[in-house]
């Protein structure tokens, strides 16, 4: 994990042209990110818009009985676990990673849909996801290689890939690389769940300061916008569970899926 200190990581937040940003009232497009946010996307980097996997039947939409069955199945080796109900009809679900025979996020809905999200991160290490129901009903989710996360939602029973103001796929920096964000969590602000893309900044004293910026995601899933920012912590030494946290991709109790590393 790089470490730099805050007063310069506050200042790439301001000079650094970035995309996926929204200005301070976070619906105005602008590539320059407000102040002291931590806001946390980045260029892109060449093809980063996942879809629904082709070989996958197309899913009709979401109604209170669920996904309509479309005869796929989880690939076998995959890492699964059980998620929230995503697709409406209030029975949990399934979520998985396969890396055979290609590195792929999906959904198993307890109606009997399967949907998969392709995965093109280009870390060389673990690739894992989660997704997640956010306090305006918007169901969320984020891949990551460790480096980069990239922002999607599972809306109408098929995943689309979520962008920023600018038009570019909305993206998050993790673990120090770069210098507008070191994470992407979720909060329980007003009640209810919130997408942070987060900054832990070291300081002159070698503890940690954690910055939180909100990014709200529109209903359709297909728009993101950086809303407000507050400093939640100060002071942290490296080994605080804070910290920790604002180094990598989770969602509070939410499960992760991840592939082996290999």
């Amino acid at each position: 994990m790089r470490n730099l200190g805050l007063p310069v990581l506050l200042a790439a937040c301001v000079a650094v042209g970035v995309t996926g940003c929204a200005g301070p009232t976070g619906g105005t497009p602008g590539p320059i990110l407000p102040s002291a946010t931590g806001a946390t996307v980045m260029p892109s980097a060449g093809p980063t818009d996942a879809t629904t996997s082709p070989s996958t039947p197309t899913p009709t939409s979401t109604t209170a009985t669920g996904c309509a069955p479309n005869g796929a199945s989880i690939p076998a080796g995959a890492d699964t676990a059980t998620i929230e109900d995503v697709d409406g009809d209030g029975k949990p679900d399934v979520e998985y990673y396969s890396e055979s025979p290609t590195f792929e996020y999906g959904i198993q809905t307890a109606s009997g849909a399967t949907i998969s999200l392709a995965d093109d991160l280009a870390g060389p290490g673990r690739h894992g996801g989660w997704s997640a129901l956010l306090e305006n009903e918007t169901v969320i989710t984020v891949l990551d290689d460790g480096r980069t996360a990239t922002l999607h939602a599972f809306v109408d029973c098929g995943f689309v890939t979520t962008k920023g103001v600018d038009g570019n796929p909305y993206r998050f920096l993790l673990n120090g690389f770069g210098e507008t964000g070191t994470g992407v969590e979720c909060s329980d602000g007003n009640g209810g769940r919130q997408l942070i893309g987060v900054l832990a900044a070291r300081d002159s004293s070698g503890n940690y300061g954690i910055v939180n910026t909100v990014v709200t995601v529109s209903g359709d899933g297909l728009l993101a916008t950086n809303g407000t920012s507050s400093t939640v912590a100060t002071g942290l030494p490296e080994s605080d569970p804070q910290v920790v946290a604002a180094m990598g991709s989770s969602c509070g109790d939410i499960p992760k899926v991840q592939t082996s590393g290999m």
